[in-house]
Formats: structure tokens, sequence, C-alpha cells
């Protein structure tokens, strides 16, 4: 069973130079990174020079939170894992601040006993009445822009976010079906940490070759690496390998994850420490998500430890 993990990074090359170490510790898991082109690529590079099972992506994308760049960023790292010799037989999309909770030899054994599921749910959201998924694709979205990063005064915001508002007339009368090369494609939502087989994800790639005016519009979804890829799989011959699918609506994000366990109150998404390390241990699955440098230090001892 060989996988190819998949890391979308920006920050903390130490916590992704100690995961990727982590997980290639078997010679069956290979790393991809995918380092923002907004950030320093070399601090990556320079703690990871020495593992021959890592390889950066020489083509880079800037990132932007919950912009459509993420989409082609994770299409970077899809295709050259697709390319490689070695033939995966899954890839697992990581993002950044991740971190296993289980060992390598557990985590191969997962998938080898759950060979062909496809680890990527989805909340349908088409024609939803629900205004809390509604909004998702009824308000044009637009953040792949350095602009969010900069300090702007008030005024200039309210300008642009009204701009904003005059291009959702463009969304009038879509209802969340999206219909192209005969299809009705009706959009999904989910978490944007996923693990798929290889066939589906060949079948990602061809349906983004095939698409242009699904990945055209998807450039203008809120936060679409939350319903890009969901989208896909559920209206496709894969939805039924997924581990669940056609489950009943329900509302925030930590209803439907996959591999990972996060928590996700108001304040954003919890960064666990030492305090959380019989939880994450107790908990089914794979990997957790945040941490960071500085802070989990002790809780990712704590885990290596029971994990080795």
């Amino acid at each position: 069973m060989k996988i190819a993990f998949l890391n979308l990074c920006h920050t903390d090359p130490k916590i992704v130079a100690r995961v990727a170490d982590k997980l290639t510790k078997n010679t069956d898991f290979d790393m991809y990174i995918h380092v923002d082109l907004k950030s320093d690529i070399e601090p990556f590079q320079e703690l990871l020079k020495d593992n021959k099972q890592v390889y950066f992506t020489k083509q880079r994308q800037k990132v932007y939170w919950g912009g459509y760049h993420a989409i082609l960023a994770t299409y970077i790292l899809l295709e050259e894992a697709l390319a490689s010799p070695r033939k995966y037989d899954y890839v697992v999309l990581l993002q950044n601040l991740d971190y296993p909770i289980k060992s390598n030899e557990y985590i191969q054994d997962f998938f080898e006993k759950n060979k062909g599921t496809e680890y990527i749910r989805g909340c349908h959201i088409a024609k939803t009445k629900d205004w809390h998924y509604a909004e998702k694709y009824k308000i044009y979205n637009t953040r792949d822009k350095d602009f969010y990063l900069n300090n702007h005064s008030k005024f200039v915001k309210l300008l642009w976010d009204g701009m904003n508002a005059i291009k959702s007339i463009s969304t009038i009368g879509f209802n969340g079906v999206h219909k192209e090369n005969g299809e009705n494609i009706e959009l999904y939502y989910g978490t944007a940490q996923w693990a798929v087989t290889r066939e589906c994800a060949e079948y990602m790639v061809e349906f983004k070759n095939s698409h242009p005016k699904f990945n055209k519009r998807m450039q203008h979804i809120k936060f679409p690496d939350e319903e890009y890829f969901h989208t896909i799989v559920h209206n496709s011959r894969f939805k039924e390998h997924c581990v669940k699918y056609d489950e009943p609506v329900k509302r925030w994000l930590v209803n439907w994850r996959n591999i990972h366990y996060f928590e996700f109150p108001n304040t954003g998404v919890v960064v666990f420490t030492e305090k959380d390390f019989d939880k994450l241990m107790s908990r089914e699955e794979l990997f957790c998500r945040k941490v960071k440098s500085g802070i989990s230090d002790q809780l990712l001892e704590k885990i290596d430890k029971q994990t080795e």
C-alpha cells in the first residue's frame, strides 16, 4: 500500500518537516509539498534537504485564505504525485498544521483494510433553502488578491464589499446546480482535508480538464476548497464508494470530518496542546488539526512516543 501525502503549506517549517520525517519513516509513504508563493520556501527545503521521500513542487501558486488558488495548488500536488513511477494507491491531502495521531503501521493498515473507500464526505447544498449554505454560491466571492493581506480603511473595505455585492447579480437564478457537457452537477460541501484512491484522484484531474465552465464558476464560490472536490466526487460513480454519502444536511464543518479530528468553535480552529493528549489518543481519526511550534511541542513529543 503506497501512499502520497500532499501538503499545502505556508508557515511553520518545523511542523511541516516533523510531519514529513515522521511519515516517511515508512518507505511506502512519500510527501509532496506545495509552499505558498508568498512564503519563503528555503526554510522548508533546508529542514528536509536530506529526506529523499519528500518532493517540493516546482510550480507554486499564491494561495489566499478562502480563495480559488488553493484548488490550483492542490492540482499541482495531485498531478505531480500521479506522474510518479511509484504508482500510489491513495493520495491524502494535508494542510500545513496537521499531525498524525496514529502510527505509520496503523495508517498503512487502515487504508489496506479499507481499500477502495473514498474519504471525502459531502453535504448536499444545491437547491438549499438554508442561507448558511446558499450564500456559498449566491454571494459573489473573490479572495485571490493581495488586497486581503493589506490594511485598508473601513471605507475602502466597504467599497470593495459593495462591488462584490453588485457582482452578485450574476448569481441570480443559480440554485447550486451547474450545467455543463449535458450534466447537472449539484454542489456539495465538506472539509478541506480528504483521502482518495488513485482512480478517484485521476478522475478529479480528468474532470478539471474537461469542465472549464465549472472551474470558472468555482472561482467565485465561498471557500471553494470546501466545495470543489466534494462536488466532483459526489456527482460521480465514486460517490457510492465514499465512507458515507447521501447524509442528512447538518450545519457546521465538524459534522463532515474525514480522517482528521479538529474542533471549530466560533473563535476558529482550535490549536491543540498537551492537555488534549488523552482526548486525541482516544479518537478514531488518523490526524489532528491544528498544532503549532512553541504551543504544541509537548503534545507532539507525547504523540510520537505513543505512536512509535
